[in-house]
């Protein structure tokens, strides 16, 4: 059937892997073709919604049916077998994802640059180490005006670490404005860090020493 041709979104391996398929039980029934779509356009985003479409259903039972499949006992073990099946083809754990997030939840400024009266300058890449290093965004250097380096949002990562640990405080109404919300995996509502800027300055001339008081001796 036509559903066998990945959406150009689809992540390469998912539509041969062998590990979707309904897990073995007891009085378990087989994945339809349609769930077993299903099943491989949800691993592109995590949205049973979005992958419901992909999966053939219209856009008015798209949302329907993507919460019902996703309630579905051996729908969701197929989803968890792939899931599982992935991380080891890519070697991605749980704790290499908090570690990752980790590192941009606990980034400090004072890494990167260093600043006081007159200009900000940035610390040497090579003198980064790998957790530094991975928290760059975005370098862009700029003639005549200096360099902008960015780091990946601190409060989207902070929030989505403390989902992944359990507390609820990264996500409540506290967490302020740069959570991610229920959406982070779509990466709405991200945040970046502060922009570092460095401008070079031009060298101001002394201050001009104060004339010293000519004495009233006249001639």
């Amino acid at each position: 059937m036509s559903d066998n041709a990945a959406s150009p979104s689809t992540i390469t391996s998912a539509p041969t892997s062998p590990a979707i398929s309904a897990p073995p039980g007891a009085g378990e029934a087989a994945l339809t073709d349609r769930q077993r779509r299903f099943v491989e356009e949800y691993l592109v985003d995590c949205n049973a919604t979005l992958a419901a479409g992909r999966a053939g259903y219209s856009a008015r039972s798209a949302r329907q049916a993507g919460a019902r499949l996703r309630a579905s006992p051996h729908v969701r073990r197929a989803v968890e077998a792939a899931m599982a099946a992935r991380s080891d083809r890519l070697g991605v754990s749980q704790d290499r994802v908090v570690l990752e997030l980790a590192r941009l939840a606990f980034a400090d400024m004072r890494d990167f640059a260093s600043w006081g009266e007159g200009c900000v300058r940035l610390r040497p890449s090579e003198e980064l180490t790998e957790d530094q290093a991975a928290c760059v965004s975005e370098i862009v250097e700029t003639p005549g005006k200096g360099v902008r380096v960015k780091l990946f949002g601190k409060q989207p990562a902070l929030a989505a670490l403390a989902r992944h640990l359990g507390s609820r405080e990264g996500g409540g109404k506290g967490a302020g404005r740069g959570d991610a919300g229920p959406d982070a995996a779509s990466g709405e509502g991200t945040r970046p860090l502060t922009v570092v800027t460095w401008v070079p300055f031009p060298d101001a001339p002394p201050p001009e020493e104060p004339e010293e008081p000519e004495d009233g001796d006249g001639e």
